[in-house]
């Protein structure tokens, strides 16, 4: 695997860095038309980019993580993906796109959601 940590590994695949708060959350963001095997991303330069991206036939997603406190005294991590398509077209080849890699994708973020959990209780 290459260099580097895992924000830093998304953003050299595309992905662009929303905000950040230490310790407490990540808001990622990327564009494009995902449905395409490329997935057809546009290189977005920081979170300004990011909200004023609007090119029809696209769409544009943000996946953040978050810790927060939980009431057993440790931490729940979370993580949420919101997406907006531009474009009658771009919703739906998203929608038929969904269909199919919606539920890989949620295996995909259990299984980081459980790799984060090893490696916190591998520190404890």
């Amino acid at each position: 695997m290459s260099p580097g940590n895992f924000p830093e590994k998304l953003v050299r695949f595309g992905f662009t860095v929303l905000e950040e708060v230490p310790g407490e959350e990540l808001v990622l963001g990327v564009a494009g038309r995902f449905w395409r095997y490329d997935g057809d991303l546009r290189r977005i330069a920081d979170r300004e980019a990011f909200i004023a991206f609007s090119e029809d036939g696209c769409v544009k997603g943000a996946w953040n993580l978050r810790v927060e406190a939980a009431e057993s005294g440790g931490s729940v991590l979370t993580t949420e993906t919101r997406i907006r398509t531009f474009g009658s077209a771009a919703h739906r080849k998203f929608r038929l796109y969904w269909i199919f890699v919606g539920p890989f994708s949620g295996l995909i973020r259990r299984g980081l959601l459980r790799g984060v959990r090893r490696r916190t209780e591998a520190l404890r």
